[in-house]
């Protein structure tokens, strides 16, 4: 039988420590003990005399240690009901109630452990002053808990109490000389978002006088100064550091991110001049600079710092990655093809990327086997999918169209994928000439994805293109209800509906709409032209039609140009216009149809 305790016996008490240590864990157990109604049956456990006898052993332990910071105090029933009651409010969300409990806990244990619960649970309830309060009497208790003192000064820094928390840090860059340079870090951090920009200055830089060859010093002085607006101090900071750290990053990358928030040419300017000053520049800071090139579109500068870089760092992967991506930007193909395969042979993290780059490089030197080549290289990932529509592309194009759409299949399986897989079979398919088998690819994809706007949206295509006006407009209307602003098909909708029907009002408002929203493009500047040449309005008419002409030189929109020059009485014009699209494209349907109408 096991060990009795009668109440007129005097109990075991467990120690602080070691109640501290098992609160949090006994705090889930109290709350699903109250939230169990009726209760659950209890699930073995151990016996009461082994839980005693780890007490008692864990309470010997302690008393073998000789800590004078932590007070030899017998547990009352009061301070095990409000450590216990603290961490069951701190489960229930009221971690600032917890914080007060175990605030006076402490002031009455003078446990310096119980002052640290309370400063943990005050900072996370965002409560400032209670923060401060329980820090300094942590600190009050146990004078060596720097952990402490760090966490004050943010709390003070955070309630903007400067007067305060200079004491405080000239505390601590006393008592921890080694760490000096991590504490003026944390205080540019801090101190640069302070309401009295002028006061947080001031701190700093009489701090940082005594520590005149610290870098972390100069650079906490130039970050509050630069807040403050005082630019002859960042200047002369900036200089001072070029001279004492020129392979200290963080402040030059600290300041380009500050300024290219609000101007990326600032942030190029400010660049340029420190690394003229550091001429063994790091690689981050050279990659920098061209990052911030290219997003200003000043791609051959970018080239041109990168190329320069690559001379101090030859075998680096992304530099060479870098310069690969901006020489096919800039269209030196056989530099980036040289650049981007040197990139893949140095290590480049992201290889199946630089794969699928240099296939779209050959594809762009007209190299379908190089492009091969690379896009069956790449892998499982990001890239996988568009690599695998190109090769069906390529042996489409090869001849082997229906083997290609074969291949394409497995990847429909899955969902993420379909639409664009589904999508590219029916083109393939349609381009083939078996429009047929492509309705049936689209059909099957939208019984898996009824509301895939792409497919909706090419299905219409393939409709109208076989003379099913009806269900053409059906699934184009469907695609604008599902996406009221898509530009395609409401220029779509309009052009079909002047083709095949009488309502040239309606035809006019869907493609009005879609020019608004893309007002330059040349399909739909021919759309509006031939709705207003339905409507009689031949002077519109030509406008969007010879401007539409201008940019996209197509058979397509040269018939309905003729057309309206022939209408217009401008008989040679439409001649010689047609007769040019025809030269290029004798096949072209739409071209077919209007010569042989109008020239029989």
């Amino acid at each position: 039988m096991g060990v009795v305790f009668y109440p007129s016996e005097p109990m075991f008490r467990p120690s602080m420590n070691a109640l501290l240590r098992i609160a949090a864990a006994l705090a889930p157990l109290a709350l699903a003990a109250c939230a169990s109604v009726p209760p659950a049956p209890p699930a073995p456990s151990v016996s009461a005399e082994a839980v005693v006898e780890d007490l008692a052993d864990e309470a010997v332990e302690e008393e073998t240690v000789d800590n004078p910071r932590i007070p030899k105090l017998e547990l009352s029933e009061e301070w095990l009901y409000g450590l216990l009651a603290g961490e069951i409010v701190v489960q229930r969300g009221g971690a600032g109630v917890a914080a007060e409990t175990y605030l006076q806990l402490a002031r009455e244990t003078r446990d310096p452990r119980v002052a640290q619960r309370a400063s943990e649970f005050a900072m996370f309830s965002g409560n400032v002053r209670q923060a401060s309060e329980a820090l300094a009497l942590w600190i009050e208790l146990d004078p060596d808990a720097d952990s402490a003192r760090e966490q004050l000064l943010i709390a003070l820094l955070r309630a903007g109490k400067l007067a305060e928390s200079q004491p405080l840090v000239e505390g601590m860059l006393a008592r921890q000389p080694a760490r000096a340079g991590a504490i003026f870090v944390q205080l540019a951090r801090l101190l640069a978002r302070q309401p009295d920009r002028g006061a947080a200055a001031k701190l700093v830089s009489d701090l940082a006088e005594r520590y005149p060859e610290l870098p972390e010093a100069r650079f906490a002085h130039l970050a509050v100064a630069a807040e403050a607006g005082e630019q002859a101090e960042v200047d002369k900071e900036f200089a001072r550091l070029a001279q004492i750290a020129p392979t200290w990053d963080l402040p030059l990358l600290w300041q380009v991110d500050r300024l290219r928030r609000h101007s990326v040419p600032s942030a190029i300017d400010f660049l340029q001049a420190q690394l003229q000053l550091r001429p063994a520049a790091s690689l981050e800071l050279n990659l920098t600079m061209v990052r911030l090139l290219a997003s200003e579109k000043r791609y051959t500068d970018a080239q041109r710092h990168a190329e320069k870089a690559l001379q101090q760092y030859p075998k680096q992967a992304e530099l060479l990655n870098m310069v690969g991506l901006l020489a096919f930007q800039n269209g030196n193909l056989p530099l980036a093809r040289r650049q981007l395969e040197a990139a893949l042979q140095a290590g480049y993290a992201d290889a199946d990327s630089l794969r699928y780059t240099l296939g779209q490089l050959a594809d762009e030197q007209k190299q379908p086997q190089q492009a091969r080549h690379w896009y069956q290289q790449v892998g499982q990932g990001e890239n996988y999918l568009p690599a695998r529509l190109r090769l069906a592309q390529l042996d489409a194009a090869d001849g082997n169209w229906q083997q290609a759409i074969n291949d394409l299949q497995p990847l429909a399986g899955d969902g993420s994928q379909l639409v664009r897989v589904v999508a590219l079979q029916a083109q393939i398919a349609k381009n083939a000439g078996d429009r047929a088998q492509a309705m049936t690819l689209l059909n099957q994809g939208l019984q898996r994805q009824p509301r895939a706007t792409e497919l909706l949206y090419d299905r219409a295509l393939l409709s109208e293109l076989d003379g099913q006006f009806p269900l053409a407009e059906k699934d184009l209307l469907q695609v604008l209800e599902l996406v009221p602003d898509h530009v395609h098909a409401l220029n779509a909708l309009g052009y079909a509906l002047s083709n095949h029907t009488t309502r040239y009002r309606e035809a006019l408002a869907y493609v009005e709409k879609a020019h608004q929203a893309a007002p330059d493009d040349p399909m739909i500047l021919d759309s509006l032209g031939w709705v207003y040449y339905k409507l009689g309005k031949l002077e519109q008419a030509l406008q969007y039609l010879q401007a539409s002409y201008a940019s996209m030189p197509d058979a397509e929109v040269a018939a309905h140009l003729g057309e309206v020059l022939w209408q217009s009485g401008r008989l040679d014009e439409a001649r010689k216009l047609w007769a040019e699209a025809h030269k290029k494209e004798p096949d072209h349907p739409v071209l077919r149809e209007t010569l042989q109408r109008l020239l029989p």
